[in-house]
């Protein structure tokens, strides 16, 4: 009889998908930590959009940003199989840009949810809707106050909600993803440091920057609700986070 560690259906794919970010960092990263590869922005960005040059300047950006020995580090088994909270961290650092942008939303309203509710200007409330959509005050007021509290933070003077409400829209858009981020960034580091590069990879060094001034540690219990809210919220994703 064999004995061991249960498996999880869901574990094989988010290790493939896991080496194919790994393998494929110019997909994801930022064009700030490019800067030390040797090339030309233009140059670099240019020759990996053709086949012959894609895997092996993948390869080389992959080695000079160090994400080479992170693949052992992060894809045991064992961690994905008991644990929910790995495999979203996993599932969360994987995305693709469009995927990442628009759980940067949802979990951004997550965040502003009290702020949200609090809301009585009619333009704010419209840049809100422009932003999020126009479920965003059913997600914030009925669906995260009522079973996610713990996820969002509340500031008497946020300037990233500030510009969210009244900032341009090239800012509103900012304090949008520095919001989100925030959140991301704040989960997968509690749940394995070792992961973080690939969230911050995806972000100018601005933008990190901010991340590390504003960022709050993940309680256990955040970290649960945040596995529940994001459940909840992509029905598609429970087959990887069940």
């Amino acid at each position: 009889m064999m004995t061991g560690t249960p498996h999880h259906s869901a574990v094989w794919p988010l290790q493939a998908r896991l080496a194919a970010s790994l393998l494929n960092p110019l997909a994801f990263a930022h064009d700030d930590h490019l800067a030390a590869i040797g090339l030309e922005l233009g140059v670099l960005r240019g020759l990996s959009g053709h086949d012959d040059f894609r895997r092996p300047l993948n390869t080389h950006v992959s080695r000079l940003l160090g994400l080479n020995g992170l693949a052992v580090d992060v894809a045991a088994t064992d961690k994905l199989t008991g644990s929910d909270q790995a495999r979203l961290a996993l599932m969360l650092c994987s995305l693709g840009a469009e995927d990442f942008g628009g759980v940067l939303r949802i979990i951004a309203i997550a965040r502003v949810h009290d702020m949200i509710g609090r809301l009585v200007l009619k333009s704010h409330c419209q840049r809100m809707e422009a932003l999020f959509g126009e479920d965003v005050f059913d997600i914030a007021i009925r669906d995260v106050a009522f079973f996610f509290g713990t996820l969002g933070y509340s500031a008497e003077e946020d300037d990233a909600f500030d510009q969210l409400c009244g900032g341009s829209d090239e800012e509103a858009l900012q304090a949008l993803t520095l919001i989100g981020a925030e959140g991301i960034l704040a989960f997968v580091s509690a749940v394995d440091e070792k992961l973080e590069p690939l969230v911050r990879l995806r972000f100018s060094n601005e933008l990190n920057e901010k991340l590390s001034a504003r960022l709050q540690v993940m309680r256990a219990e955040q970290q649960e609700h945040f596995v529940q809210y994001l459940r909840r919220r992509l029905p598609q994703w429970r087959a990887f986070i069940d």
